[in-house]
């Protein structure tokens, strides 16, 4: 790299830091960025060993379009995570709604209704209602609401 794309480089880069710092947002996205890195370490360091497979096997057999089979997976990888870390685990509230998810798939639809009408209460009284784990699943929601009945 020539003398003139690294000064270049370089006076980008400290553009991109002055502008970061001038709007008072680093200290957010980095204590952010630090809690979520955090909290998926604990995650896979309390998760057993056999979910990583799991949530794999359940993946590539819903991208194969089996999702009875991968409903099945998953179903298993839901009580091996609510057994290893709480039914009241973050990661555990996302499983459940990725599970509602695979009960769509499935052709379930009333089933996934109520998984998701589940997984929002209890994300509201875990989590609280401004999480964005909960407003996503209020928005996923509605819109299953609204392709199952024709109404939000």
């Amino acid at each position: 790299m020539s003398r003139g794309w690294k000064v270049a480089a370089v006076l980008l880069a400290a553009g991109c830091v002055a502008e970061v710092v001038r709007r008072g947002r680093r200290t957010d996205w980095v204590a952010r960025a630090y809690r979520e890195l955090d909290v998926r370490d604990r995650t896979l360091r309390e998760e057993a060993p056999e979910t990583a497979g799991l949530r794999h096997e359940a993946h590539r057999l819903r991208e194969l379009g089996d999702a009875a089979a991968a409903l099945e997976v998953h179903g298993r990888l839901l009580a091996a995570r609510v057994d290893a870390l709480g039914a009241d685990h973050p990661q555990v509230l996302i499983t459940r709604f990725n599970h509602a998810g695979h009960l769509w798939e499935a052709g379930d639809r009333a089933g996934a209704l109520a998984a998701y009408e589940d997984v929002l209460a209890d994300m509201v009284r875990v989590q609280g209602e401004d999480h964005t784990d909960t407003q996503w699943t209020r928005k996923v929601l509605a819109s299953r609401k609204y392709e199952a009945e024709g109404t939000p």
